[in-house]
């Protein structure tokens, strides 16, 4: 499944401004209390951190919890060890925060919610390959394709508030994953980094979470 939406992928460099050609170096410009450096900071940051959040919580809260998550950063620069990306720290700051705010916002049932994460599913139901004449592996009804639908129908808002809500009842880790992946714009490495989680699991939790979501799409397409 694509990216959602490319306008949000996040650079790998923290900051891309020549007055810290290092993360090092921005990071003890924070420390040291620089304004610029903390309002460069932001500007990078601070949208894609939002959409991230509004994964969890609708628009409004996603808002104020980055800007809580900000003030944290701000009092806790001085502590920041470096054992982890400074992105990846804020992350796991709005993470946190977020998580919280979602358990006490959102009362739905998640999709895929029976078998435990690592467990391999198909991304399409066996029965879909299950052709009554020709038999397995062939499909019964073959999907639609995409690729031939109008663009603006595609990114419209009705089909982006669809991804939005089926991601909100993915299970948790699933939607972690496919947020970071597809919607921020990050690396396994750095989505692996930043979740605490292996490489093989990440991989799982991607697969399955757009499994979900591409099967989601397809029956709201068709139904239009």
């Amino acid at each position: 499944m694509k990216e959602f939406d490319t306008e949000v992928v996040v650079e790998t460099r923290t900051v891309p401004d020549d007055r810290w050609k290092t993360e090092a170096d921005l990071i003890t410009a924070l420390k040291a209390g620089d304004a610029q450096a903390f309002s460069a900071l932001v500007e990078t940051l601070h949208a894609p951190l939002v959409r991230m959040a509004s994964v969890y919580v609708h628009a409004a809260m996603a808002e104020d919890a980055v800007q809580d998550a900000w003030l944290s950063v701000v009092r806790s620069i001085g502590k920041f060890e470096g054992r982890a990306s400074l992105r990846t720290w804020i992350v796991r700051v709005v993470l946190n925060r977020v998580r919280s705010l979602a358990r006490g916002q959102f009362n739905t049932v998640p999709y895929a919610t029976a078998g435990p994460e690592t467990d391999v599913r198909p991304s399409v139901d066996p029965d879909r390959m299950a052709h009554p004449e020709l038999g397995a592996h062939y499909w019964r009804d073959v999907p639609g394709r995409w690729d031939l639908l109008p663009e603006q129908r595609l990114m419209s808002a009705e089909v982006r508030a669809v991804v939005l809500d089926g991601l909100r009842r993915l299970p948790s880790a699933q939607r972690e994953v496919v947020s970071m992946r597809d919607i921020g714009g990050w690396s396994s490495e750095e989505t692996c980094e930043a979740l605490g989680i292996s490489a093989a699991n990440q991989r799982v939790l991607l697969h399955r979470g757009r499994a979900v979501l591409r099967n989601l799409l397809e029956v709201y397409l068709d139904e239009r």
